[in-house]
């Protein structure tokens, strides 16, 4: 993979925040390897008016309005390991103690972001009315967008990636960081086909052989020892259900928004 890493807009992101986001160059520019993609930092409103002419999107990634932001892209990118995972329990990172479990049938993504929230030791924002300011409704529960708008109004640093695989999860993983994903859960076989089953969980671990998730639908252990709230998939299936579609038909095909913890 080959990294296109300016540091001047690096600089300019200081300035100007929100306005920088990141884009990779679609396969027409690869030349005949498809795995050496190159990535160029651009401002996230060409990003963005490039993005929305697409309903599948490639795979890119964007960046908060935290400058420092592009430090932790860069090191997720480039896979330098900087935490040592010692919080773990037989091989696996811990699962936070403190979650936030649904309250409604539609209001899975307010209950997720609330655990990150409280993963972050951002106590402060719950006080807010996080509910209200997502958006939270029965047409379209919460909206990617919505999301991210309220991490840049907070100064909490993201990073959302679009056509991610486990390989990526693991780097952010690796980096001290958890993500936000949305997959198919419970459903019929034809439901889950039509990606009527959209549903917002937190993976917190990957092994092996399993994605390990908070699911704020489980306010109780699903699987016994695993602890309340957490399941697992194996990473196979994960990744076939890792796929959801929008109220306007966007495909948000293995799409995932990262924080640091």
């Amino acid at each position: 993979m080959k990294i296109v890493y300016l540091l001047a807009l690096k600089e300019l992101a200081v300035k100007i925040g929100e306005k920088i986001g990141v884009i990779c160059i679609d396969s027409r520019l690869r030349g005949n390897d498809k795995t050496n993609e190159s990535i160029i930092f651009v401002g996230r409103g060409l990003a963005n008016t490039a993005l929305k002419r697409k309903k599948k999107y490639p795979k890119c990634w964007e960046v908060g309005s935290k400058a420092d932001s592009f430090d932790y892209l860069r090191k997720i990118i480039l896979n330098e390991e900087t935490v040592d995972n010692k919080n773990t329990v037989d091989g696996h990172r811990k699962a936070p103690e403190k979650k936030v479990f649904m309250e409604l049938y539609f209001d899975c993504g307010d209950a997720a972001v609330k655990t990150l929230l409280l993963m972050l030791q951002r106590e402060d924002v719950l006080k807010t009315d996080v509910f209200k300011r997502l958006d939270v409704n029965e047409v379209d529960g919460v909206k990617s967008i919505n999301i991210k708008k309220l991490f840049d109004e907070e100064n909490i640093p993201f990073l959302e990636v679009w056509n991610a695989d486990l390989s990526d999860a693991e780097k952010v993983l690796d980096n001290g960081g958890v993500m936000l994903v949305s997959y198919q859960a419970e459903g019929t076989e034809e439901e889950i086909e039509r990606l009527e089953c959209g549903h917002y969980s937190i993976i917190f671990d990957v092994d092996s052989e399993f994605v390990w998730l908070i699911d704020p639908s489980y306010n109780e252990e699903y699987t016994p020892g695993l602890g309340i709230g957490v399941v697992k998939l194996p990473r196979d299936e994960f990744e076939k259900l890792w796929i959801d579609k929008g109220i306007d038909g966007t495909i948000y095909e293995k799409w995932m928004m990262a924080v640091r913890v």
